[in-house]
């Protein structure tokens, strides 16, 4: 593990000041999409990236991309089936894992970049397609997580982040792709996860279970965030350097596995309980299952809960360390101006939408 640091590298370009502008005692739902008209739905969400008043939500099982203004007024959409130059190939989306995709898309402004567990794909705002590359044999599994994260670092490179679970200690792995050389990507960083369970490791096998911790991560500027959603802390990882410091986060006590009535219950598909009904503990405790990072250079995390409408979050300065609890009606998925964020929301009927919420004025 690496000495704890006081603060992210200096290229993450974080300000000194203790609290970030987007941080407010309570906030207001101000706008919706995805529940306000026929036209307007989600078929399976995805993921939500924005820069400034411009969204982009991935809805999976339209196989397309909405641009959104900073209103959530839909601008225009792209995307279709297939397997050709900037078509999408059609996922497996399953309903119960929220987030599995939430990483899969990111926008810096000017290019959009999406993985589609097939290619990692290059558009415009205006979603012409740019370039593309075949990231290779992850794809869609419990057991082996594969790419969960992508960024564009230039017109023309990205790079992404591999979760893999399989025989064997669990990796985080960061890489990098570059058009010029589609077929090779480059390894940039990567992290053995601590383990927590001997047996199951020995037993050469992925835990399929809700407990199982998944890892997240963020971009700021010219840094990486990293947790492994069991830890007690973030990786910060510049991308020039790769210098790899960390910030301590703070405690957040979730139940032994066994404590919590669905753990050791198998996974329930059309009638058929999968994997084992009496399974060995996980790997690594879940703990954390959020992270972003806000233009000032805060990151929020959110704290493993039973109820998945409950958003419990810590705000923590990657300058500082500084850290501060509270409770959210949702957790951010993107920033807008100074005190607004875009959550996931779901309805009565678990259909996703999407929220904007603006901090109250006192």
């Amino acid at each position: 593990m690496p000495a704890m640091a006081q603060g992210a590298p200096s290229s993450c370009g974080v300000p000194t000041a203790s609290e970030t502008r987007w941080l407010a005692e309570s906030y207001a739902e101000t706008s919706t999409y995805g529940r306000s008209s026929v036209d307007e739905w989600i078929g399976s969400y995805g993921a939500l990236t924005a820069v400034g008043e411009s969204l982009f939500l991935y809805d999976q099982s339209r196989t397309r991309i909405v641009h959104l203004s900073g209103e959530l007024e839909e601008r225009h959409a792209f995307g279709r089936q297939g397997d050709g130059p900037g078509e999408f190939a059609r996922p497996r989306a399953i309903p119960w894992v929220s987030d599995a995709s939430e990483g899969h898309l990111d926008f810096d402004g000017r290019q959009l970049v999406i993985y589609d567990r097939n290619d990692l794909t290059f558009f415009d705002t205006e979603g012409e397609y740019l370039w593309s590359a075949l990231l290779p044999g992850f794809g869609f599994n419990l057991g082996r997580r594969g790419v969960v994260f992508v960024s564009p670092v230039s017109e023309d490179a990205a790079v992404y982040g591999a979760d893999l679970l399989g025989t064997g200690p669990r990796r985080l792995e960061l890489r990098t792709v570059r058009r010029s050389d589609r077929n090779r990507s480059e390894m940039l960083w990567e992290r053995a996860v601590p383990t927590r369970s001997r047996e199951a490791r020995e037993a050469g096998r992925a835990q399929l279970h809700s407990r199982q911790a998944r890892s997240y991560w963020a971009r700021h500027q010219g840094c990486i965030v990293v947790s492994d959603g069991g830890g007690g802390f973030l990786w910060v990882v510049n991308l020039e350097t790769l210098e790899t410091d960390s910030i301590a986060l703070p405690e957040w006590d979730v139940p032994d596995f066994g404590d919590v009535r669905f753990d050791r219950s198998g996974i329930n598909i059309a009638g058929r309980v999968m994997g084992d009904t009496n399974p060995q503990p996980p790997d690594l405790l879940w703990r954390w299952r959020g992270l972003i990072v806000d233009p000032d250079g805060h990151a929020w995390v959110r704290a493993w809960t039973q109820a998945r409408d409950e958003f419990e979050v810590f705000v923590v300065s990657l300058a500082s360390g500084e850290a501060r609890q509270l409770s959210l009606p949702g957790f951010p998925t993107a920033f807008g101006p100074p005190g607004v964020f875009y959550t996931v929301l779901q309805t009565a009927d678990e259909e996703h939408y999407i929220g904007r919420l603006e901090a109250e004025r006192r």
